[in-house]
């Protein structure tokens, strides 16, 4: 076989999609010899053997489109194998196996580089919930030839935790994340060739829920309007949120509470506010239709979510003596009255 060159590949730098020749020479062979070859490939990425051809039969391995050809003259000294195409999976050993009369193997092995743009593979980090105060590590595995460079970012070109937007390597430590490490993460895979696929994933940090209102809402009572209080409520997973309203039990310091529902006095409402707002978080409404002097006093809203302590939120709605809020609901019976006041 030849020593020198080895198998010989045409082109000399084959890119995937394209047709490839790789031709084995054997030399010093007499007309007795059994001249029985095989053509075998150890694939790179994922480390698999195949036996690619015997002589001029192919193994085609069930590929709806046949892509090898083996082609042998006889009494030829030359074995030719064709990928028509070349797929990037065949980055690997190429191996051209002659077995002689004395079952000798003779064999010659090359290293079949693949040019292609790279390709983020599926065992890359998907989609990931981890506590607040816990450290994570975001993986991202491509292949391609040359050897792809990755780079990190997030999606809303918010800094890393290290404080750059970019961070290059195939892996992205966070330690002790806080809920701001939360969001879209971009993987993407570049070489020589061009940029290939990229891959993202979204981290989701689990914390605790908090409340935040306004903590005094005035209103006019009796004037047939609605008032309405809101508080932001933050916390992942999303927390489960209800309403209560403080009633005086006709003793002095005796208090109870009574829940809120959705009703002819009553209206929840709950929104997802832009992300320039705030992230992880809902905006809670609570209208009281047709406020009255019954109405005014402290109003509770309660977080829970699964394996976090609750969390509680007080507004207090106090009389004024003009309206401050002019909105009116349709269960306000009293709307009408006032709309042809009022004009």
């Amino acid at each position: 076989m030849r020593d020198k060159d080895g198998i010989i590949f045409d082109p000399i730098a084959p890119r995937a999609g394209e047709r490839l020749t790789a031709t084995c020479t054997l030399v010093g062979l007499t007309s007795n010899d059994k001249r029985h070859v095989e053509w075998a490939l150890k694939r790179f990425n994922d480390g698999k053997n195949f036996t690619l051809a015997v002589d001029t039969d192919v193994l085609q391995f069930n590929q709806p489109v046949p892509r090898l050809q083996a082609i042998h003259a006889t009494e030829s000294s030359e074995w030719t194998l064709i990928f028509d195409p070349l797929d990037r999976d065949d980055l690997g050993n190429l191996t051209c196996r002659l077995t002689d009369t004395n079952s000798r193997e003779i064999y010659l092995t090359r290293f079949l580089n693949v040019i292609s743009e790279p390709l983020v593979l599926e065992s890359s980090t998907k989609d990931i919930e981890v506590n607040e105060g816990d450290s994570v590590t975001l993986i991202c595995n491509a292949q391609g030839y040359p050897s792809p460079t990755i780079e990190w970012q997030k999606a809303d070109a918010q800094p890393l935790s290290s404080g750059h937007i970019r961070q290059m390597g195939s892996q992205l430590d966070l330690h002790q994340v806080t809920r701001r490490e939360s969001g879209i993460y971009k993987c993407l895979a570049s070489n020589l060739v061009g940029f290939g696929s990229e891959w993202t994933l979204k981290l989701s940090v689990r914390f605790r829920p908090y409340v935040y209102c306004e903590r005094d809402v005035g209103q006019a009572t009796d004037f047939q309007v609605d008032a309405y209080v809101e508080c932001y409520v933050y916390g992942y997973p999303p927390p489960k949120i209800s309403w209560r309203k403080e009633q005086s039990a006709g003793v002095p310091n005796m208090k109870y509470y009574t829940n809120i529902w959705n009703s002819q006095e009553y209206l929840i409402e709950a929104t997802i506010p832009e992300m320039s707002i705030c992230t992880d978080c809902i905006l809670s409404r609570l209208t009281i239709i047709n406020f009255k002097q019954a109405d005014l006093g402290n109003y509770y809203i309660n977080a829970t979510a699964p394996n976090f302590p609750s969390e509680f939120g007080r507004v207090t709605l106090y009389q004024t003596s003009d309206c401050q809020q002019f909105v009116t609901h349709r269960n306000n019976k009293g709307s009408f009255v006032l709309f042809i006041q009022l004009f």
